[in-house]
């Protein structure tokens, strides 16, 4: 690809464009302290799996020496760029940007080590959250997707890969710079490695056909969708906003939060991303809320709804129009860089008014078609389908059955990998594969492109050696994707869970003793009990009513009886 296209920023008063070093600067000045900032096309979703991470990496590297006490000073990798940016004096913003660029001509490497522990510590305080399963189960384990796994490549990145990838992706081909000034400022040093102006992410998609849905989201709702680009799709997304305040909030106090947002993906696509947060207790109707909202809006959009997301759109044109030229700089070289065409506010604003109702419907219609929802009910109701859970083919080869779960077994194909079990299968292909994971224990776990993940514990499957799983996979993948983890503490080995024990029949509160000795006497108790209580009943029958009372054998069938009823309820036939 070419160089960065220089715009026509006649559009945009007050700002004008420079060159230094190849690269493209971009100039507006502003009172007050000085801003600056250099911008590159490449992201974390550039990379792969085996290198997630390498990005980010490069960054710190870059930033390592950077000692100005007084500025206020940043790196940021995101997705598709990864910015450098300064704010304070005008010596500051030329120490800054000369520094960063000459620790990307020649990056300390001897500090990699360093600053990976660094990065595997801040990855330890950080949760993806329920992006993270969007993402792959949109994406799969490439491009956008990335972002759901982590730097997962640190443990395998190399000094001659870091090297590699600084010089192909941070060129001056690659890059925009911005400083709030008039003209270059003297002694600015932005010199880089030439290069190609490099493509967005590749934009994949595994989730199939849609709508479909997750479940696990306790608070609330959340939904993905990717929508043609265009000025529609940002209106659409205000519209729906509109709806949900009015639905949600207004008409029902169901949510406590909603966040509608639209982002730019490629030439062709925007994402639209919205989340609710339920009141309590409200999580299932916010869920439905969305699905309604989002549902008729594919056949009808009502006059003051798109009047008021129009209102809104261009009250915010209004005043970026307003705005001082420099404040617009970071967003312009954000632009350049990625290729999105320079359209001054007074353009865009004519677009916005031009937008029609029908064109809301259809970015509607293709927002439906197309989401991901992520909510804490299924929502089969609403004729979305779960994801799909389970690979499309089975792997055909050698079996072997999990120890602790008889119903589940290992298979070790010829070209793959997976598990199986009686509801579905798992499958990684070794061509598909994007990282292998190793211990020095014998495990593997297997990643493919569409992120399924198949994990070989060869403790928990019988006869299972794990010499021939490294065997009969580790030459069958690629080594660069292979990650050698190091090895376990034994505590952290699995093995097999003992099979459940069946629980013993409770005693019920009442039987008491059950041995022979106690029975004995509880008999010659009653026995005992029953002359006294007997005799005792004949002398008062003869004295109160003055007549011979004889009962003859009755006592002693009474006792009889009595006596078989305890042995019987003591020791029953199932228990003798």
């Amino acid at each position: 690809m070419t160089a960065v296209t220089l715009p026509d920023l006649s559009e945009f008063p007050g700002v004008s464009l420079a060159e230094a070093d190849g690269v493209p600067v971009l100039l507006a000045p502003r009172e007050g302290n000085t801003g600056g900032g250099i911008i590159f096309r490449v992201g974390s979703a550039h990379e792969t799996l085996a290198t997630s991470g390498i990005t980010h990496l490069i960054e710190h590297l870059a930033l390592r020496g950077q000692v100005l006490s007084e500025a206020h000073l940043n790196g940021q990798t995101h997705a598709d760029i990864t910015l450098f940016h300064v704010t304070g004096s005008a010596t500051d913003v030329v120490t800054y940007l000369n520094d960063v660029c000459s620790a990307l001509r020649a990056l300390p490497v001897d500090l990699i080590d360093t600053e990976k522990d660094i990065l595997r510590s801040e990855a330890a305080g950080k949760h993806r959250g329920f992006g993270a399963r969007l993402r792959i189960s949109r994406h799969g384990a490439r491009g956008f997707g990335l972002a759901g796994y982590g730097e997962r490549g640190l443990d395998r990145i190399t000094t001659d890969e870091v090297l590699d990838w600084a010089s192909t992706w941070f060129t001056r081909e690659n890059a925009v710079a911005w400083v709030t000034a008039d003209s270059l400022p003297d002694g600015l040093d932005l010199r880089l490695p030439a290069g190609e102006r490099m493509p967005p992410p590749v934009l994949t998609d595994v989730l199939g056909t849609g709508p479909a849905y997750l479940t696990g989201l306790e608070d609330g709702v959340a939904l993905d969708t990717v929508v043609p680009r265009g000025t529609a799709a940002g209106l659409t997304a205000r519209v729906l906003r509109e709806v949900l305040h009015r639905d949600l909030r207004g008409t029902a106090d169901i949510a406590s939060t909603i966040d509608v947002d639209h982002d730019f993906l490629d030439a062709q696509h925007t994402r639209l991303s919205v989340v609710v947060q339920g009141t309590e207790n409200q999580q299932g109707a916010a869920a439905g809320g969305l699905a309604d909202a989002l549902s008729g809006l594919r056949f009808h959009v009502t006059d003051d709804d798109l009047a008021a997301a129009r209102a809104g759109a261009v009250e915010e044109l209004t005043e970026a129009a307003e705005a001082p030229a420099a404040d617009l700089l970071p967003g312009l070289a954000h632009r350049m860089v990625t290729g999105r065409p320079l359209e001054g506010p007074e353009r865009m604003r004519e677009k916005v008014e031009s937008v029609t109702a029908d064109e809301v419907l259809a970015v509607a219609r293709e927002a439906w078609g197309n989401a991901l929802w992520f909510g804490p009910v299924d929502m089969d109701w609403a004729g979305i389908n779960p994801t799909a859970s389970w690979s499309e083919q089975r792997a055909e080869g050698r079996s072997f059955q999990r120890i602790d779960v008889p119903d589940m077994s290992l298979v070790l194909a010829a070209d793959g990998v997976g598990t199986v079990t009686p509801q579905g299968a798992v499958t990684v292909r070794f061509e598909d594969c994007v990282l292998l994971e190793t211990v020095p224990d014998g495990a593997r776990a297997l990643t493919g492109a569409d992120g399924f993940r198949v994990l070989i514990e060869p403790t928990l499957y019988g006869g299972l050696d794990p010499a021939a799983v490294a065997a009969h996979v580790d030459h069958r993948v690629p080594p660069n994707v292979v990650v050698h983890l190091p090895a376990r503490e034994p505590d952290d080995i699995p093995v097999p869970r003992p099979p459940a024990k069946e629980a013993a029949p409770r005693r019920k509160a009442d039987a008491g003793p059950r041995s022979v000795l106690a029975t004995v006497g509880l008999v010659l108790g009653l026995w005992a009990a029953g002359v006294v209580v007997l005799g005792g009943g004949q002398l008062l029958l003869q004295e109160a009513f003055d007549v011979n009372v004889r009962l003859g054998f009755l006592p002693v069938l009474a006792l009889g009886w009595a006596t078989y009823g305890l042995i019987k309820k003591r020791h029953p036939k199932e228990g003798r």
